[in-house]
């Protein structure tokens, strides 16, 4: 895990050397185990000490497998014509080593990079489809005058570029792009808008930044220097296979298997790792899994070590605080469980570190719960951190995929299996699949009118409402789309529920979920993996049939299934959902009360999104004393993307 950079210039100007120090310097908290830069084919450590050329790349080295100096980047294997910038993991490297060694190459490292750079150069651009891993990288390929960009399937390592002016700009983070003194800072009224209204700002290629863009997952990008011409293509498609005539206990064990093989390509690391543990069926499962593989084939698990640290956001509250999930799991599973209790007046501290590290506004304090439990991982001495992300968008733990379950059951007539399912869900109760307003992003207007989601945002907002909830490109607009065409839908394939997956994956939730993922740890010069997106497991989550994700009641039955051995029952037989939840409502209206105040009394830059008198009169009122939790979800986005206009200096 690392940070890189780069600079084209155009032709007749050659790479600000001092501009590509800068924009390194800006994410050096991604790779503070050295740093490199190759400009005109030669590596130093400083960039002031490299030569004059057009093709400038820059690093910042998060040392996690092979820890010497062999290591260091920019890296090359052909005497300097070739330069590689690599952020990420492959956990194939291995198997893509004693191929590449079959066909003749030697190695000079331990190293993945190495391997993805000899790979490029036997392979070209048809080394990604043999890749399994996160990366983001950069290849200057001098012998065809062409830079070869490229993100992982799933967009799990970020990669933006700013192209304006015959230049061409990259880095891991956007604030690389805005150390560069002629990158404007114009943001995209739009995307601001709407994520005060729908609390994502992840969507593709776009940003909150007009000139900036996002190099989406599964995507490459060439740039042909001497013409100037810059080529994007994706070179993945997230599709459902049908397994017709598999039964489902084949199934399952076959998605057993493959999460196990996943998991220890995981565990791969020279550094101690650990894993995140909230209590819910995802964390738990990597957690069951990593004890499963440390206990029977330690010589897999080397980077646990002695000790298998897990890591607990917990709450005061109990109708936030999952420890007693997370500590039976992490009893189970033989680990060392670390407890972490986020307050409120420690988030306010850390606030604009924050909106700063994210790039991008954020949407709730959960996600300083994620925040508190990387810095705690850090501080514990781990390195590298596994994750459960991902698995309620692969394997249907969301309601909204539980709700398109239910629509295609109606629309197929087969009323007994809906009428059982809906008496399974109401039997269990759980609040998050009950209470739709959970869901708000995803309710037509009108719903969302009647059930009152949007009472502040509606009454402050400079923008035509109905337009801005409705519109064409917006997460309830695709959600309806597909329920209305089912598997007819233009262009698609699968089942309903599978569409609704698909849209999440790619592009509803779980670009911004990943984004988040990577801020939040690298800001403590951590690396998050997250073995439920091995696109492997990806792929067979996403076909598996409906009623291998909701049966009885039960969401992500699969999973459940698949690591039934490794779970306790209190698990097992969980029916609530959480995740990184956290206490918004009683924080806003509060404990943070006088803080709140004194920020939105105060001259505020969101007001060419916001009626900010509407805000302060709403705020002292009794209307607000009353208000809903989405309401003051509502009033966060805004403190959000206060705090992160701030942090950038934006108007």
């Amino acid at each position: 895990m690392c940070g890189i950079t780069g600079i084209v210039a155009p032709a007749g100007a050659r790479v600000p050397l001092d501009v590509l120090q800068r924009m390194t310097d800006a994410i050096a908290h991604r790779g503070p185990d050295g740093q490199g830069f190759v400009v005109d084919g030669r590596f130093v450590s400083q960039a002031a000490a490299a030569g004059e050329g057009r093709v400038g790349l820059g690093h910042r080295r998060l040392a996690i497998i092979d820890l010497s100096d062999r290591g260091l980047q920019p890296l090359t294997v052909d005497g300097g014509k070739t330069w590689i910038v690599f952020n990420g993991e492959i956990y194939n490297y291995r198997d893509l080593r004693a191929e590449l060694e079959g066909r003749g190459c030697r190695f000079e490292t331990r190293t993945d990079t190495e391997v993805l750079l000899q790979g490029y150069l036997a392979w070209g651009e048809d080394v990604l489809p043999r890749l399994q891993g996160m990366f983001a990288f950069a290849i200057w390929d001098a012998p065809r005058g062409r830079l070869f960009c490229a993100r992982d399937r799933l967009g799990i390592k970020p990669f933006y570029y700013s192209a304006a002016g015959g230049w061409l700009r990259f880095g891991s983070e956007i604030k690389a792009l805005l150390a560069v003194p002629e990158q404007d800072r114009i943001l995209d009224d739009d995307a601001a808008l709407g994520f005060l209204i729908h609390s994502n700002c992840d969507y593709g290629e776009r940003t909150v930044f007009k000139s900036v863009k996002s190099l989406p997952g599964a995507h490459w990008l060439r740039y042909d220097v001497a013409a100037g011409q810059l080529e994007i293509r994706r070179y993945w498609t997230l599709e459902p296979n049908h397994t017709n005539g598999t039964s489902d206990a084949t199934k399952i064990e076959g998605l057993r298997e493959l999460l196990l093989d996943a998991t220890r390509r995981h565990l791969i690391s020279d550094v101690h790792a650990g894993s995140c543990l909230s209590g819910g069926i995802d964390s738990s499962t990597v957690v069951g899994l990593i004890g499963k593989v440390w206990h029977e084939q330690p010589d897999a698990a080397t980077a646990v070590g002695d000790r298998f640290d897990t890591f607990t956001s917990c709450w005061s509250d109990p109708a936030f605080d999952e420890r007693q999930y997370a500590l039976a799991v992490a009893k189970a599973a033989g680990a060392t469980p670390h407890l972490v209790f986020p307050t409120a007046s420690d988030f306010w501290n850390d606030f604009a570190s924050m909106a700063w590290h994210q790039d991008m506004p954020f949407g709730g304090f959960s996600y300083y719960a994620q925040w508190s439990v990387m810095k705690a991982a850090r501080e514990a001495g781990v390195k590298v951190l596994l994750d459960g992300q991902g698995g309620d968008e692969v394997f249907g733990g969301y309601a909204k995929f539980r709700y398109a379950y239910f629509a295609s059951l109606l629309k197929a007539g087969r009323l007994p299996t809906l009428a059982g399912e809906i008496a399974a869900a109401l039997k269990q109760g759980d609040k998050y699949v009950l209470d739709i307003r959970q869901g708000y992003r995803y309710l037509p207007t009108s719903l969302r009118r009647l059930l009152g989601v949007d009472s502040l945002l509606q009454s402050i907002l400079r923008t035509d409402w109905r337009q801005a909830v409705g519109g064409e490109s917006t997460p309830a607009t695709r959600w309806w789309r597909n329920a209305l065409g089912g598997s007819k839908s233009p262009g698609r394939t699968g089942t309903l529920m599978q569409q609704i997956q698909v849209d999440d994956i790619v592009t509803d939730t779980l670009p911004m979920l990943l984004r988040m993922e990577d801020r939040s740890s690298m800001a403590f010069s951590l690396e998050a993996r997250v073995p439920l997106l091995d696109h492997r497991v990806v792929e067979m989550g996403i076909s598996l049939p409906d009623h291998l994700k909701v049966r009885r009641g039960w969401s992500k039955y699969a999973i459940r299934e698949a690591a039934r051995p490794e779970l306790p029952a209190l698990i097992q037989n969980r029916t609530s959902k959480l995740g990184f939840a956290a206490p918004d409502r009683t924080w806003l209206t509060t404990e943070l009360r006088p803080q709140v105040t004194a920020l939105i009394e105060d001259r505020m830059r969101v007001e060419r999104f916001v009626d900010v008198a509407a805000l302060r009169r709403w705020y002292r009122s009794p209307q607000a004393e009353k208000a809903n939790t989405e309401a003051y979800l509502g009033l966060f986005r805004v403190l959000s993307l206060e705090m992160w206009m701030r942090a950038f200096d934006l108007a």
